[in-house]
């Protein structure tokens, strides 16, 4: 496969899964080309977006440039990355790109939609987001990979992630079979010169403001990290429940540190 051209490589996430710090762990690696989340942008932003987004619109852009941009000739590059988000396909599997290996990163709902609650300032339900906070439509996506396109199952769990990380990026590389790079746990803060201006000029950069700062990652206190949902949101406590059970079967199936 080699021969043929680049290994390329989808990194699929729900939202605040720490999807962009691991993206930019990897960016690192100067002989990768890395895209960000090329259908969140064409989700929110693009002419048949989903979510009438008002703020960072992309006149022109759609699903079938995504497609184009991840589908074109690299061939002065080894390795191709894209991390999105796993519901901005609108559970339209017709728009993944040919040629990629699909891999999922899942982080607990407890957290994630906390963490959603924190950022956003959310007190009701939020505009745009499904029931699960994305994390059932990463689940259908995973069903369909392993299912239907009878590709590996490669899922990396957020908790893992940070305090395993060594570990898990060698598993992730040998499984996808890309090169494993020292940079990949220290790289340089705001590495983000492969996003597009609306990524960072939007005001809903406060999304990303922890991670295009990072570094490293930081490793997990499980202490700090018990989450008493009845102190959330309605909406966010009716989120995590509905989203445990999927979130919960896919961990079963993670690779292990």
């Amino acid at each position: 496969m080699a021969n043929l051209g680049p290994r390329r490589v989808m990194i699929w996430a729900h939202p605040r899964a720490l999807s962009t710090v691991f993206e930019l762990s990897l960016a690192s690696r100067v002989e990768s080309k890395v895209f960000h989340e090329l259908y969140a942008r064409a989700y929110y932003s693009g002419d048949d977006r989903v979510y009438d987004n008002k703020i960072a619109r992309m006149p022109g852009y759609t699903f079938k440039d995504a497609i184009e941009i991840l589908e074109k000739d690299y061939s002065r590059k080894d390795v191709i990355l894209c991390k999105d988000i796993a519901m901005c396909l609108d559970g339209k599997y017709d728009r993944l790109p040919k040629g990629y290996i699909h891999t999922f990163l899942i982080r607990d709902p407890r957290l994630s939609i906390r963490s959603l609650c924190k950022v956003l300032e959310i007190t009701d339900q939020p505009k745009g987001m499904p029931l699960t906070g994305g994390v059932k439509q990463l689940y259908d996506l995973h069903n369909y990979v392993t299912n239907t396109l009878k590709q590996q199952s490669i899922i990396i769990d957020a908790s893992d992630l940070t305090n395993e990380p060594e570990k898990l990026i060698r598993k992730l590389c040998e499984a996808v079979g890309i090169p494993y790079c020292e940079s990949y746990l220290n790289w340089k803060p705001y590495n983000t010169d492969h996003w597009h201006a609306v990524c960072k000029d939007t005001p809903l950069h406060v999304l990303f403001d922890n991670a295009v700062k990072s570094t490293h990652f930081k490793p997990t206190d499980d202490t700090n990290n018990y989450v008493d949902i009845s102190r959330l949101p309605h909406y966010a406590q009716l989120q995590i429940r509905a989203a445990l059970p999927y979130y919960n079967e896919l961990f079963e199936k993670r690779l292990q540190p």
